[in-house]
């Protein structure tokens, strides 16, 4: 548990000095944002002056503090922790230049390494940015959906960047904020995603027992009854990953060609576990065995000659 919990501090960490190179060695000395907080921060410091760490600070505490009462105390004190090395690390790389000021690499990798960092910090159970905070309460509180709100605040200061860079500048923002959008996504879902599958075949008894036995993949036998013909059949279904879905889908139509499958994606999974049947079998005659023998020996009463 302190593992883990130690890991999760490194992660934040790490993530936050990645945020604060993106944001001061790439997107901030480029004139482009990415959306949110830090994309005010950068404007700010274009327009007025006011280095990045003190508008990311004065932003993102007080909208942290406004919406607490929904959050939990570790998420309180992990975004804290965050934005506190996040606001170090862009007072220490404030006096360095930008790393690159070709207009494609800083789209790239601004976005890559924004989104990473970012990615990093909500895996890790923590936040950068305060906008995401504000549309928590005002679901709450209005019932406005979250994502509607994002999109509608994002378009608002990605407008403003128009009016204070460019169009083309505003532009360019926007596919940074696609970017790292995307980015987030993928280091929260990763490479590994799950997919559910659902099988119906005619043989699903002998589909089952090749799957658990060549795959070691843990199925789930469900009844369901065809819509037209009224027939009762057992369904197959089945979480595993994409490396071995072809497999899966291969061993299947080799034993039932005419077998429908059908596959999604699944963002996450948990308490899956893999057991074979024989050792469950097995597993519980000993149980049962063990409580027959546990059983208390009736006494027999002998009588007493004299």
């Amino acid at each position: 548990m302190k593992l883990k919990i130690f890991l999760n501090y490194v992660a934040l960490t790490i993530g936050s000095i990645i945020v604060a190179v993106g944001l001061e060695l790439i997107l901030a000395p480029n004139d482009l944002v990415d959306g949110g907080v830090t994309a005010l921060a950068i404007m700010s410091n274009s327009i007025w002056g006011v280095p990045i760490y003190v508008v990311f600070v004065l932003l993102n505490l007080p909208t942290l503090l406004f919406a607490a009462n929904l959050m939990g105390k570790r998420f309180i004190f992990r975004t804290i922790y965050a934005n506190v090395v996040t606001s170090i690390a862009l007072y220490l790389l404030a006096p360095m230049p930008a790393i690159t000021s070709s207009e494609v690499l800083i789209v790239l990798y601004g976005g890559l390494i924004l989104g990473l960092g970012i990615g990093l910090v909500v895996k890790a159970g923590g936040a950068i940015d305060g906008t995401e905070m504000i549309a928590m309460w005002v679901n709450k509180r209005y019932h406005i959906p979250i994502s509607s709100f994002l999109l509608a605040i994002n378009a608002v200061i990605l407008t403003g960047a128009a009016f204070v860079y460019s169009l083309e500048k505003a532009m360019f923002s926007f596919a940074v904020f696609y970017l790292v959008s995307k980015t987030i996504d993928f280091v929260l879902d990763g490479l590994n995603q799950g997919k559910s599958v659902t099988i119906i075949s005619e043989q699903p008894d002998k589909v089952g027992e090749v799957l658990l036995r060549e795959l070691d993949v843990q199925i789930t036998y469900l009844y369901g009854e065809g819509g037209y013909s009224g027939e009762k059949r057992k369904i197959i279904y089945c979480i595993t990953n994409r490396f071995i879905y072809p497999k899966l889908k291969e061993v299947v139509l080799s034993i039932d060609p005419s077998a429908v499958l059908e596959a999604s994606f699944v963002a996450e999974t948990a308490g899956i576990k893999k057991s074979s049947p024989i050792l469950l079998s097995a597993e519980k005659n000993d149980e049962s065995s063990r409580n027959s023998s546990a059983k208390p020996r009736r006494k027999v009463k002998r009588k007493k000659t004299k």
